[in-house]
């Protein structure tokens, strides 16, 4: 499937972005996309419950908040956020990139998830040479289209020869994920016939955190999509997601937006993303 590009002008930045979606690869990869320009702000990003394969074609970007501040490596895996990360992009800027869906990263990888929780790997640390050799063949791509076909084909290769997700683990996720995060943890276990504790730690071995921390990061990524555009007072709108009351969607907001839910609203969003600018 060839990408879609479109070009993006604004207060934000100057961008052209684009964005496939392999459907060979759908359950494990959201989708492979190519950014270059400039952002004028700080970005801040969110849990999501997705992980980032990053491959920098150009100077790289800065961790300021969330993370050890510094330059991510030129290629990382970016393992599930579970608090807000601030970045600051360099003059121009060029990345491409793979959006993993929940226990992707393991499948194409092979390394227990939770060892990458809350941070950007260095490529070569999980893959040793085979790092190289990828970012050799993309540089020498002739064109941007292509060098998103070359990843195709390389996360397609290594999915066929690697790891997959154990069943329990994928029905979990997508129970959790299709429900919004309000299904209680308790009655996927049931479905599933494990126990608690050998669940739980398979979950966090292949998703990268625990079952019920990964629920309420969907939770909250469902109420953050939603926000915006939201109707309804934000206490109706808390219950209508799951929490409690507003004091609890609150808390939670506080933990993964670093904000409370009307700032939120507030703020300024990237498009196709939950990432909003800061002001310097």
């Amino acid at each position: 499937m060839d990408p879609v590009f479109w070009r993006e002008e604004s207060e934000l930045g100057t961008w052209t972005q684009a964005v496939c979606r392999p459907g060979a690869l759908a359950g494990l990869v959201q989708s492979v996309w190519l950014f270059d320009g400039k952002l004028e702000q700080r970005q801040r990003l969110y849990p999501t419950g997705e992980l980032d394969l990053i491959v920098q074609l150009d100077a790289p970007f800065r961790v300021v908040e969330g993370q050890p501040a510094g330059a991510c490596p030129a290629s990382c895996l970016t393992g599930m956020l579970v608090a807000p990360l601030v970045i600051d992009t360099p003059a121009k800027s060029r990345l491409l990139g793979v959006r993993l869906r929940p226990a992707g990263a393991f499948a194409l990888f092979g390394v227990p998830q939770y060892e990458l929780t809350g941070a950007a790997v260095d490529l070569h640390d999980i893959i040793g040479s085979e790092a190289r050799r990828l970012a050799e063949q993309l540089d020498e791509a002739g064109s941007d289209v292509e060098r998103m076909r070359l990843l195709v084909r390389w996360i397609t290769q290594r999915l066929a020869d690697h790891t997959t997700t154990d069943p329990a683990v994928a029905y979990a996720v997508a129970e959790i994920e299709s429900t919004g995060g309000k299904l209680p943890i308790g009655k996927i276990v049931e479905r599933v016939g494990a126990s608690p504790k050998r669940f739980t730690s398979l979950f966090e071995q292949q998703v990268g955190v625990k079952p019920k921390l990964f629920s309420r990061i969907i939770r909250f990524r469902e109420l953050a999509a939603a926000l915006p555009a939201a109707p309804d007072p934000l206490s109706e709108t808390a219950l209508k997601h799951g929490y409690y009351d507003h004091a609890h969607m609150n808390l939670e907001f506080r933990e993964f937006a670093g904000m409370s839910p009307s700032q939120f609203r507030t703020a300024t969003p990237y498009p196709e993303s939950l990432a909003q600018a800061l002001a310097d």
